[in-house]
């Protein structure tokens, strides 16, 4: 069991040399970090689904398939959507597309110095210390009463012009709350940036909870929830940024 405490780095480069020289940078600069390296994208995939990693360190050719797809493939786990990634690249080019599309958080191209490298490290670290600092509740005033709801047992929130409901789930069962006063918008900035997302001008989902959706249809189904839920097209992008 890894301590909570030390930053789990997760450097996927098929160069031994290379492969070296981030590991001394890291383990002298960084008293708190520990660097898991891997030599091919599908090892590193494996390890990140059973362990924790805080920042991921890519080179963008590997022996089996590109960075920027293990990138995207990273990017599909609820856990992992916002945590930073890093590229390394002899050819800047592809890196500055997936920045676009993957949102990586930035890039080396090759050779770099020591100098370089922990300042780009230092600062994807400190993004996802502020990032990991979300909101852990859902804090709701309704006349004098606070009410707050674990972010984590919320399913989905459904808006009715000036009233909504939060269906949550709590021992068991789940739960429809009415409330006022609050627009999918406001919840949206209760919750953080990575605790609820929009799919429907009059629904939120829990990302964390989300189980099956029908492409077809654009239905949506989460975990513990009984009914579907629909996807609006202007929201479509949302999803896809998940699948």
């Amino acid at each position: 069991m890894c301590d909570v405490n030390v930053r789990q780095i997760l450097l996927v480069e098929d160069e031994e040399s290379a492969s070296k020289l981030i590991k001394q940078y890291v383990d002298r600069f960084c008293a708190d970090c520990q660097c898991v390296a891997f030599s091919s994208a599908t090892g590193a995939f494996v390890w990140a689904r059973t362990h924790r990693a805080d920042l991921f360190i890519l080179d963008i050719q590997l022996p089996d398939y590109h960075g920027t797809e293990l990138a995207r493939q990273i990017r599909a786990m609820p856990e992992y959507r916002f945590t930073p990634i890093l590229f390394t690249t002899e050819l800047a080019g592809e890196e500055l597309s997936a920045y676009r599309e993957i949102k990586c958080y930035d890039f080396l191209v090759k050779p770099f110095t020591e100098k370089q490298f922990c300042t780009a490290v230092t600062s994807a670290l400190e993004l996802g210390r502020r990032m990991e600092m979300r909101p852990s509740v859902l804090r709701v005033e309704q006349r004098q009463f606070l009410f707050e709801y674990d972010l984590k047992n919320i399913l989905y929130i459904e808006s009715f012009g000036k009233r909504a409901v939060i269906h949550s789930l709590a021992a068991g069962r789940v739960l429809a709350d009415q409330v006022s006063g609050y627009s999918l918008t406001r919840f949206l900035e209760l919750a953080g940036p990575v605790g609820l997302i929009q799919c429907h001008k009059s629904y939120l989902i829990n990302p964390a909870r989300l189980e099956k959706v029908d492409k077809q249809q654009w239905l949506l189904w989460l975990r513990d929830c009984p009914d579907s839920i629909p996807v609006g097209e202007k929201y479509q992008g949302n999803l896809r940024e998940m699948l």
